[in-house]
């Protein structure tokens, strides 16, 4: 048994140094593709935690008429929050609505000088138990003369995953097109290995070598450069992680943002070694099957 895996591990280092230029090639496609497959993985993590976060965040704003008094105020605040799907209320006076106001804008002082507290509209902030209520709220509040509109954030919230959706689609797409190509470049290394020992595979059908006995080193073979390619996609997304990821955390201008951490990119981990060694042993069976006749 010792004496088998010896040969095994010999034939399979001998492969690889025989065709260093293909199966660097080899590597690098199965490298593209995995940290592609792996970002597309992160990248839809990204999107749900921004959605979930972002999502908790969405309320409905009930902008009010000018010229509404207290009373009026009053009412229509015990019917919001009366209803079984608001989860809380907050009336925002034109004075509150004029510091928030300020605090969005405060890196543009030149809109700030020509907008008063006068000119923004009282109004209520409503979070909701679940945000997909809104339109149940609206129709509630409907005719209400007090208000002059209802809006919801959710319409932003949608376009931005939108965007980001069709990023994952695209990364997604790409991925699995570096995977094929990753697997041909596979094949053809392997076939190519077959082809130059073909002398030696007759003679060793002839004293009595199986076909697994033969075909198992260049099993091998396409498996270490899938591992090997799967490996440094993983260290890849690592990098990558701490290079761009984890300032962006640090920034105030993005640091609202939910970012994936280290345990999501250690999630990728087992799925793209997995894929890489899937792949690769796939393409070499599917290589010897067809080039190879034992």
């Amino acid at each position: 048994m010792g004496r088998r895996f010896g040969y095994f591990f010999r034939e399979t280092l001998t492969a690889l140094r025989r065709n260093a230029l293909v199966t660097f090639a080899a590597i690098s496609t199965v490298f593209i593709s995995l940290f592609l497959l792996g970002g597309s993985l992160l990248v839809q993590r990204q999107v749900g935690l921004m959605a979930g976060d972002w999502a908790s965040r969405v309320e409905v704003s009930v902008f009010l008429r000018e010229g509404v008094s207290t009373d009026e105020i009053t009412a229509l605040g015990d019917k919001i929050t009366a209803m079984p799907e608001v989860d809380a209320v907050e009336f925002e006076s034109k004075d509150d609505a004029y510091k928030r106001f300020i605090e969005l804008f405060k890196d543009s002082p030149e809109i700030v000088e020509n907008v008063t507290a006068d000119a923004l509209p009282e109004s209520f902030r409503v979070k909701l138990k679940d945000p997909e209520q809104f339109s149940v709220i609206a129709a509630r509040l409907s005719g209400e003369p007090a208000i002059d509109e209802v809006k919801d954030e959710r319409a932003v919230l949608n376009k931005l995953l939108a965007v980001t959706g069709i990023l994952r689609t695209g990364a997604m797409a790409v991925a699995a097109i570096m995977l094929i190509s990753a697997a041909g470049l596979i094949g053809n290394t392997v076939r190519m290995a077959v082809f130059a020992r073909r002398r030696e595979i007759q003679i060793m059908k002839l004293v009595g070598a199986t076909n697994w006995f033969i075909r198992v080193p260049f099993l091998i073979e396409g498996t270490v450069q899938g591992l090997l390619g799967a490996a440094m996609a993983v260290l890849g997304l690592f990098v990558m992680k701490v290079l761009f990821i984890d300032p962006l955390r640090s920034q105030s201008l993005f640091g609202f943002i939910p970012w994936f951490g280290t345990s999501h990119v250690l999630f990728t981990v087992p799925i793209l070694l997995a894929t890489g060694v899937v792949i690769a042993a796939a393409a070499s069976l599917l290589a010897m099957r067809r080039f190879l006749e034992v």
